[in-house]
């Protein structure tokens, strides 16, 4: 998650030269066959959504159209190695989820990043076990230097 949420933001950062905004939210989100907006391709049931946007320059149809190639970039060479959103990508599908880009030029972007609700424990949820105490024989060992 630390790594989808980190290229996401400095890749915002990056398409604002200027400066500008980055907003960064996350909620709850119900897929089915009456969710607007939404590709045939993605299974119904929730999802947690992770949403980033920007008021950067945006991008057009074309770039866009390449945004999840391993090494492609938009950034000048020796800026970057184009893996970031190639990153995300697989990290997300690999997680059962999905992402989405929205862009216009001059108005900046946003993605969306889907991903499918589990139930249950939290990891933080579970006490934390005491350490076990190493166990003590009454061998010896003798070691050689030969």
């Amino acid at each position: 998650m630390e790594q989808v949420v980190t290229n996401l933001v400095l890749n915002a950062r990056d398409a604002m030269p200027n400066g500008g905004r980055v907003a960064i939210e996350i909620a709850d989100a119900k897929i089915d066959r009456t969710s607007a907006g939404v590709k045939p391709s993605v299974p119904h049931g929730d999802y947690v959504v992770l949403c980033v946007t920007d008021t950067g320059t945006g991008m057009d149809a074309k770039t866009k159209s390449h945004l999840f190639e391993p090494f492609f970039t938009t950034k000048p060479r020796g800026s970057g190695t184009g893996l970031g959103l190639a990153t995300i990508h697989g990290i997300v599908k690999q997680s059962g989820g999905y992402v989405w880009a929205d862009s216009q030029l001059g108005k900046g972007s946003t993605f969306r990043v889907f991903f499918p609700r589990v139930e249950g424990k939290s990891v933080g949820d579970e006490p934390e076990a005491a350490p076990q105490v190493p166990a003590r024989g009454t061998e010896t060992i003798l070691f050689s230097g030969r």
